[in-house]
């Protein structure tokens, strides 16, 4: 029988691997330079973990879940995202008990049990940051501005940033049972799925694909007449500073998000090109959680964060062509003329990668064609050439595939050439 890759799963190589690895490493660079420190946790926790932090009444808990029990019967689950986790390790190791804020950055893999699509896969790599600690306005404008630019920084240009705020806990209780009210009137013209959410979660119905045009969707009560001055005049700070910072935004009233622990500012990050096959594609979501700690038995702690899906951003380079492949796998390839002299290319190739100069040999054959293909495989900026001859003449030809040149250079040369400290290499004869 064929064995195969899980569905809604994939394997990274060649090209997609630079892609992914490129995202990566434009994510750690831009988290330094926030002042954001990695924190790894466990790919799987306890069920409980996500039940309490994500939230009983979520799509990701009642429905995406890998989830299963271990030899003790313990309900163990396959992380589905970034910030339950790290928000139970903040409690579990007293992070809380140095003062100030904790700012920091994952990159890991996520699994989801839900319907595979462009961009969204069962086993997913995020992105995600998290600022717990003391909050303000100004920090929410700050952590939308580090989305913002990181994805200026991939190149990716035409973003729209949705916002909104779904105010303190009161003001929240308040607006989910007016929704409640509303919604009960017309549980009839609703989805299942809005049905469902009606009593367990009913700020989610909001973000339902199904009935988002609906009449029913258009005159639904709006979060702005139950939120407090308080909540208003914060919401109206966070604004203001994204305008000092330059970033452009649309403030959407039914942007809610479909995680439990949000309150106050919400945010999506939105690709907005008419003429693209992604227009409409989320990038990028997340928003304030204050009290999450709590969940976990700690302080009451605020925290703000977002996450992003590396795959759905891999997606986004391909369709804008933005990823540019040609990097240099290699140095230099060392080419022989002859079998006489593949031991030498070997030993020329061990000195230069012995000297931290990256080095590749045709390991089969010793004719020249599928030697010079290896270095165009591999780009490799110098090629070196030997045969009898030159071993004989302790010489060889450095080939330059930028310049387009070949010259004649003696050994002794190579370290010179190279930028090789220590002792010269010598043809053993």
């Amino acid at each position: 029988m064929k064995v195969s890759k899980i569905k809604g799963t994939l394997d990274y190589f060649g090209r997609d691997v630079k892609k992914y690895r490129y995202i990566e490493n434009v994510a750690r660079s831009i988290s330094k330079q926030f002042g954001y420190l990695e924190i790894v946790t466990p790919i799987f926790e306890a069920t409980e973990v996500f039940a309490r932090g994500v939230g009983e009444g979520t799509d990701i808990v009642n429905k995406e879940m890998y989830t299963f029990l271990d030899r003790s019967e313990k309900s163990l689950t396959l992380r589905p995202e970034g910030t339950a986790g790290v928000s139970r390790a903040y409690v579990e190791n007293k992070m809380y008990v140095d003062p100030g804020l904790k700012k920091l950055f994952y990159f890991g893999q996520m699994f989801r049990c839900e319907r595979p699509q462009a961009g969204r896969y069962r086993a997913f790599t995020q992105f995600g940051i998290e600022a717990i600690g003391p909050g303000s306005a100004y920090l929410d404008a700050d952590v939308i501005y580090f989305g913002y630019l990181f994805l200026q920084k991939l190149g990716i240009k035409n973003v729209k940033v949705a916002i909104n705020t779904i105010g303190s806990k009161s003001g929240r209780a308040k607006y989910e049972e007016a929704l409640k009210e509303y919604f009960s009137a017309h549980i009839d013209k609703m989805c299942n799925d809005c049905k469902t959410r009606l009593e367990k979660n009913p700020l989610r119905i909001l973000d339902c694909k199904v009935d988002a045009k609906s009449d029913i969707m258009k005159n639904a009560p709006k979060i702005i007449d139950y939120l407090s001055e308080e909540d208003i005049a914060y919401f109206e700070k966070v604004l203001k500073c994204l305008d000092k910072l330059g970033v452009e935004y649309v403030i959407e009233q039914k942007l809610v998000r479909g995680l439990d622990y949000y309150n106050h500012t919400v945010f999506e990050f939105i690709y907005d090109d008419k003429n693209s096959n992604i227009d409409g594609l989320t990038l990028l979501g997340g928003g304030r959680y204050n009290g999450l700690s709590r969940q976990f038995d700690g302080p009451e702690t605020d925290a703000i964060g977002f996450g992003t899906g590396v795959e759905r951003l891999m997606l986004v380079l391909d369709e804008l062509g933005l990823f540019k492949d040609d990097e240099k796998l290699v140095d230099v390839v060392v080419i022989n003329i002859g079998e006489e002299t593949k031991l030498e290319a070997l030993s020329l190739a061990a000195h230069l990668r012995s000297n931290d100069v990256s080095c590749e040999i045709d390991y089969v054959s010793s004719n020249l064609k599928p030697q010079f293909k290896l270095s165009e495989r591999v780009n490799a900026p110098y090629i070196i050439i030997i045969g009898s001859e030159e071993v004989e003449n302790g010489v060889f030809k450095l080939k330059n595939t930028i310049l387009k040149t070949e010259e004649i250079k003696k050994i002794e040369e190579l370290n010179e050439i190279f930028n090789i400290e220590g002792e010269k290499y010598a043809y053993k004869k």
